[in-house]
């Protein structure tokens, strides 16, 4: 064989083995690094049943003579859904306890009746019994009202979310509606993120 064609092959041999040797080195830290990123992945991995952290409640019987200028709890006592068993439709705590820390969606809705007119009404969200978030209306007329409230708050595992109701009509006589299919008065949650 040619000398001269030995000296130009064998350097580009040499390179081209170099070539592949570092192409395989990082190949082996690439996949190592990989590796440890999977790994960490699944560290941080959310549990998939975290769809399964939300409830709506709601109040199927009016609730009436609600008290004169005093924030009242609203006695949710029945459920649309709730998989996690984590709301209280049964008692006087009518309330969602969280099971997880997080992030919660939070909607509700008061409907009064036998409403005064040109007096506020309120609702309220509570979590672990401090009022986070507030609306209030003003009603026009002696009629029915709706009192909407929504937010996003971080909530505590463990800690309890209500809704609650105010008016200032200067009597006991307004009343919070309820419905057998849960359409006047409620509260939904969601767990958005943790």
């Amino acid at each position: 064989m040619n000398p001269d064609i030995l000296n130009t092959i064998l350097p580009c041999l040499g390179g081209l083995l170099f070539c592949l040797g570092w192409v395989w080195l990082n190949k082996t830290e690439d996949d190592e690094v990989l590796a440890s990123h999977i790994n960490e992945l699944q560290d941080k991995k959310v549990d998939t049943d975290l769809m399964g952290y939300k409830a709506r409640g709601y109040l199927n019987a009016d609730q009436d003579n609600i008290p004169n200028t005093t924030v009242t709890k609203i006695l949710l006592n029945a459920e649309t859904y709730d998989p996690g068993d984590d709301f209280d439709a049964d008692g006087a705590d009518s309330d969602y306890t969280a099971p997880v820390t997080g992030y919660y969606l939070i909607i509700g809705q008061i409907q009064w009746n036998a409403t005064v007119a040109n007096k506020l009404y309120r609702a309220y969200i509570y979590v672990n019994g401090a009022g986070k978030s507030m609306n209030i209306v003003q009603s026009a007329a002696v009629e029915k009202l709706t009192v909407p409230i929504s937010d996003i708050l971080h909530v505590a595992l463990g800690e309890t979310i209500d809704l609650r109701g105010y008016h200032n009509a200067g009597a006991a006589t307004p009343d919070v509606l309820g419905h057998a299919t849960g359409q006047s008065t409620y509260l939904i949650i969601h767990l958005l993120s943790i």
